[in-house]
């Protein structure tokens, strides 16, 4: 009704994050500095949390899609309620792009998530892996898991930037 009366070409407030709909508002063009701050500098970590329908992802779509490619790959899961196991062999099939057997050990996922990222930081890449939903993260065991993935570098330097990003639950260690 109101979309042809105000001859909208879609529909308005849809719960999504189409980027045509984004607005850099001061909170937003700020968080998004500090990514990107974080990212360039190649920081281990970041956070972004915020409440539900803020945008958080919108604008983490917003900042990988501006990153020039030294920062390869991106991976963006989005659906982190996973045990340990699965959420390493997940990891390593999407950093390396292989598909892993359903039977892959944590030794395994872990060795193929190191090597590649080893082998991207000499050739000059660095990864980005964004778990959006973080608080969603109930299993204690799966986000120690991500934390030792933090420990991986090359010459100092960290070979990936883990961002998570979540409601403030996450913040607040709510689980």
């Amino acid at each position: 009704m109101y979309q042809s009366y105000w001859q909208l070409d879609s529909r308005p407030f849809e719960h999504t994050s189409d980027s045509r709909f984004y607005y850099a508002a001061e909170s937003q063009r700020g968080a998004l500095l500090k990514l990107r701050y974080v990212l360039e500098n190649r920081r281990g970590a970041a956070l972004l949390a915020g409440e539900s329908g803020l945008g958080k992802t919108l604008l983490v779509q917003k900042l990988l899609a501006e990153l020039d490619v030294s920062f390869a790959p991106k991976v963006h899961l989005v659906f982190p309620q996973m045990p340990a196991d699965q959420l390493l062999t997940y990891l390593a099939d999407q950093l390396t792009g292989q598909h892993s057997p359903l039977t892959t050990g944590v030794d395994q996922s872990v060795r193929r998530i190191e090597g590649f990222l080893a082998a991207n930081a000499k050739a000059g890449k660095h990864a980005i892996i964004v778990i959006d939903e973080a608080h969603l993260i109930r299993d204690v065991q799966s986000l120690e898991a991500v934390r030792l993935l933090m420990n991986f570098q090359h010459e100092a330097e960290p070979v990936a930037t883990f961002l998570l990003a979540g409601q403030t639950g996450l913040v607040l260690g709510a689980h």
